[in-house]
């Protein structure tokens, strides 16, 4: 059994998990990182472990192999998800339903599988990757906002219930990223030709958002300043601006903060 604090990240096959848990072991920690096709990885630092987030009986077996093999669980972070490019009119009840089975419902599946480890321990951390998405939604991701909304009301609520328990939840709110997760959006199956203006619109604004994201490993130092904070807050954003872009919904009036958003998207 592992004498070192144990950590489960989900989705940690590329991107931003790879750099969280390539930074944790780096620290100390026992690293165990998951993925759908864990064969294709050779992790440094950390054991892969097949998992699928909308299947019950795959997070189930996941986290088993983790007590099975470390006896413990001192922290989750709830990395695994995707993004649904689609205006919110194009998108299919079924693809809908895809972006919140992995999203939010995924998410709910490792935590209430994990929770009651956690308190039994008498301790535990829970740090849930959202986006600035959760706390405004911007086109073309109506429905990837949404998820991650739900994703922080969530997120709120059960750390004020678990909290007597010594376990705290946190959740990261990235910005512009560059990682795999942008590389893999998903697009609606069946696009409103009504769009296509601001479809091509938003798409030649990429390159320019390219140049303003942030590297990846920015993330995953946010991450590793939650699991680090003796007593974490609810809420970290990773870079200057994004706590910027996260405070100015507080600070502006809707009208002022709605003009902004239109400026910036040109819709």
């Amino acid at each position: 059994m592992s004498c070192s604090k144990v950590v489960l990240i989900t989705g940690a096959s590329m991107g931003l998990g790879r750099d969280m848990a390539e930074m944790l072991a780096a620290d100390g920690w026992t690293v165990f990182g998951t993925s759908r096709d864990p064969e294709r990885y050779s992790p440094e630092g950390r054991q892969m472990l097949a998992l699928d987030v909308t299947d019950d009986a795959s997070v189930r077996a996941c986290v088993q192999q983790v007590m099975q093999r470390a006896g413990r669980l001192d922290a989750l972070v709830n990395n695994a998800g995707y993004g649904l490019s689609a205006f919110a009119e194009e998108a299919s009840v079924e693809e809908i339903r895809a972006q919140f089975e992995t999203n939010y419902i995924g998410v709910h599946r490792m935590c209430r599988t994990v929770l009651p480890i956690m308190r039994a321990q008498g301790h535990g951390r829970i740090v849930n990757i959202s986006s600035l998405a959760g706390l405004f939604g911007t086109p073309p991701s109506a429905h990837y906002a949404a998820s991650k909304h739900a994703l922080e009301g969530y997120s709120q609520t059960m750390r004020f219930e678990v909290a007597q328990f010594g376990i705290h939840i946190s959740v990261v709110e990235p910005g512009l990223t560059k990682s795999a997760f942008r590389e893999n959006v998903a697009e609606p199956a069946e696009p409103l030709a009504a769009y296509d203006r601001l479809r091509t619109h938003l798409r030649e604004m990429g390159p320019r958002s390219e140049e303003r994201a942030h590297p990846s490993i920015v993330v995953a130092r946010t991450v590793r300043r939650v699991l680090r904070a003796r007593n974490p807050r609810l809420r970290y954003t990773c870079t200057p601006l994004d706590w910027m872009a996260a405070h100015l919904r507080c600070w502006l009036p809707e009208r002022a903060m709605h003009w902004i958003v239109r400026k910036v998207f040109g819709v």
